[in-house]
């Protein structure tokens, strides 16, 4: 979906959804309007990113990477919902939700123009893949499956999901390994009993053994002068709440924000943004030379 987004008919439909949320005064007080519709535009026109010793104006799409670019995918589809797909397709929607541009719905109509004509409204073209009749489906983190008259939902988890996994030696906090042990437990009681089997069965398939175990010890009032205090965790640094004391004890009353680095997990280990260049073969140089011709097929 976001590449799908022309970038000019995005600005100029959240621009409508923005101008009609504030004739109707459902913006909250002294938002600035205008500086937002600005901000927008710099943003989603001037995405620049690199490769190598490249770098690269996106052109067409969704600025990726922005933080602005799920509200900005969720506002332009949104106008369409409203004022396009309810009106004309609501009829034939007994259920109709959507994250992003992940769409969950009960579809009733009885003929396939219907069913076309609602793939392809608006300035969106989807391509279905695959339309043949199944009873299960998996849905964002659930597999969904009809069974007489209930649906029934599990937890679905990607085999290659590697930042779920914590690699046995690091040095997260301790209330992460009781999080994770409360929240599959919650997960087993709220969609599938075997849940744990199964994260059990995935952890030990990606060599993650019982004798790996860390070892950890247990152990605003003023937004203009606040401090922050950035910290990387580490088991034996002394707790959160002695850092705050002895700050509120030696330098004032104001209380510092802590803020804990999150530890690296199997993605970010295994995976690695960083471009490796040869000497002498960097990007750019690959680049010209295929440009120009000069570069064997």
């Amino acid at each position: 979906m976001y590449n799908n987004i022309n970038t000019d008919h995005a600005v100029q439909v959240i621009t409508w959804w923005l101008r009609d949320l504030e004739s109707t005064n459902q913006l909250p007080p002294d938002f600035p309007l205008d500086a937002v519709l600005d901000a927008m535009v710099i943003i989603m026109k001037n995405n620049i990113f690199e490769f190598g010793t490249c770098y690269f104006l996106q052109l067409v799409g969704t600025a990726m990477g922005t933080s602005a670019a799920v509200m900005w995918a969720t506002l332009y589809f949104a106008y369409h919902e409203v004022h396009t797909l309810i009106p004309k397709h609501g009829q034939f929607l007994f259920y109709f939700k959507r994250f992003i541009d992940d769409m969950f719905g009960i579809w009733i109509g009885n003929t396939t123009n219907h069913w076309l004509a609602f793939c392809n409204f608006g300035e969106l073209t989807w391509d279905i893949l695959d339309q043949k009749l199944s009873s299960s489906v998996d849905f964002l983190d659930l597999t969904l499956t009809i069974r007489g008259n209930k649906i029934v939902s599990r937890t679905f988890q990607k085999k290659m999901n590697l930042y779920l996994y914590i690699p046995p030696a690091s040095a997260h906090p301790a209330g992460c390994i009781k999080g994770t042990v409360f929240g599959l437990i919650r997960w087993d009681r709220t969609y599938i009993r075997n849940l744990i089997l199964e994260a059990c069965t995935s952890a030990k398939s990606k060599a993650h053994t019982p004798t790996a175990q860390p070892t950890l010890n247990q152990g605003l009032q003023n937004d203009v002068n606040r401090l922050f205090i950035h910290i990387e965790y580490h088991p034996e640094d002394i707790p959160r709440k002695r850092v705050q004391a002895l700050y509120q004890l030696h330098l004032g009353e104001v209380q510092p924000t802590i803020a804990y680095s999150r530890p690296k997990n199997i993605g970010d280990l295994i995976t690695k943004a960083k471009l490796h260049q040869a000497p002498g073969q960097t990007s750019s140089i690959i680049l010209g030379e295929y440009r120009d011709g000069l570069a064997p097929p």
